[in-house]
């Protein structure tokens, strides 16, 4: 299932600002999600992205603007009523109760008969692969069962908007990468909104149709995975989302949709006005990623732009290498990767290389 940009508005925030005291969590968010959107809220610790959250769920009051959930204000809705629920970082499972009960912990006070709850209970959890494991004891499952349970107890409300706040982050780097997977499949299995707050890149990168990156109670860009990391709005954003090199660079001349930059140890490039976003009075860099240079090998043919290197530091991931090369006798150092292909030699370092990039990977930031 594909992302549809022209899906119905599920949620809208409207210049929500929120203070603790004095303390200003949230500071004029605007922005909307879409229903069916597996959406991410991205940021370092401390940036509001938790606090936005919880005022979709109706668990903070905002101090002034409008937050609507399917077209209704949300204003003065409880919690226990808004067409939402949420999976915390701890999960909150029940340990005295079995995992049927904990899935059906919110059916308590649904009219259904007994049967029709059991129904539902089983079918929630084959729909999160736990089949089967309705009378075992909740703390004696693994952490990866843990979620899903948690997961099988908020979908079988229901609602229209599934709030997941980190609910990875206590899991192992392997389990994490196999539920990341997990997650994208029930979202699209369920097709209902699902909201994620993490601080891992990575994870919002694989897992959003798009992402809103937020540093000090700010939204600084909202865009869809590939455009935050090609396209990045600002420096800082360029910085958070993955790893970015920095340059220093000249503009040397502006004009309709082209500019033309010397970049440091790279030399001249023109660049179409999407490869510089908006004016922040940053001082000049251009910035490009390791994947974005290559390292030419003996023999092979020049490129059509290419730079003399010398390799500082070589670090080496197995299926990866990256280096970090300083380019053509200057102070300027670059990260760069290259896939260990059968028959591609590791590099040493101190090892003298021929740099090739293009003008079309480079990002303005001025």
């Amino acid at each position: 299932m594909t992302f549809s940009a022209d899906r119905p508005t599920m949620i809208e925030f409207k210049d929500v600002h929120k203070y603790y005291g004095d303390y200003h969590a949230l500071r004029g968010i605007n922005g909307t999600i879409k229903a069916g959107e597996f959406f991410s809220l991205l940021g370092p610790s401390g940036c509001g992205k938790t606090t936005l959250l919880r005022t979709i769920a109706g668990f903070e009051d905002i101090s002034s603007g409008v937050v609507m959930i399917d077209g209704k204000d949300m204003a003065g809705v409880p919690a226990n009523v808004r067409p939402t629920n949420m999976v915390f970082q701890s999960y909150a499972i029940f340990p005295h109760m079995s995992v049927a009960e904990n899935v059906g912990f919110g059916l308590r006070r649904d009219p259904r008969s007994k049967a029709e709850k059991a129904q539902a209970v089983a079918e929630a959890l084959e729909m999160v692969g736990l089949k089967g494991y309705g009378n075992r004891a909740a703390h004696a499952l693994s952490g990866g069962q843990r979620q899903r349970v948690a997961l099988a107890r908020a979908l079988i409300l229901k609602p229209k908007v599934l709030l997941l706040d980190e609910p990875l982050s206590a899991l192992d780097k392997k389990m994490r990468e196999h539920m990341q997977v997990e997650l994208i499949k029930l979202q699209r299995q369920v097709g209902i909104t699902f909201i994620l707050v993490t601080h891992d890149q990575e994870e919002a990168l694989v897992m959003s149709d798009r992402i809103a990156v937020m540093f000090e109670g700010e939204i600084a860009q909202l865009a869809d995975p590939e455009t935050l990391y090609r396209r990045p709005a600002t420096r800082k954003v360029a910085d958070f989302i993955g790893t970015m090199n920095f340059i220093p660079a000249e503009i040397l001349s502006e004009s309709g949709d082209k500019v033309e930059v010397e970049a440091k140890g790279l030399g001249r490039a023109t660049l179409d006005i999407s490869q510089a976003p908006a004016r922040t009075g940053e001082t000049p860099v251009v910035g490009l990623r390791p994947e974005t240079l290559t390292l030419l090998y003996d023999g092979q043919p020049a490129a059509e732009r290419e730079t003399e290197g010398v390799i500082d530091e070589v670090i080496y991931f197995g299926d990866m290498t990256y280096y970090d090369v300083y380019l053509g006798g200057t102070d300027v150092e670059v990260r760069l990767s290259m896939r260990n292909v059968p028959g591609r030699p590791v590099l040493e370092v101190g090892a003298k290389v021929r740099v090739a990039w293009s003008p079309q990977a480079l990002v303005l930031f001025r």
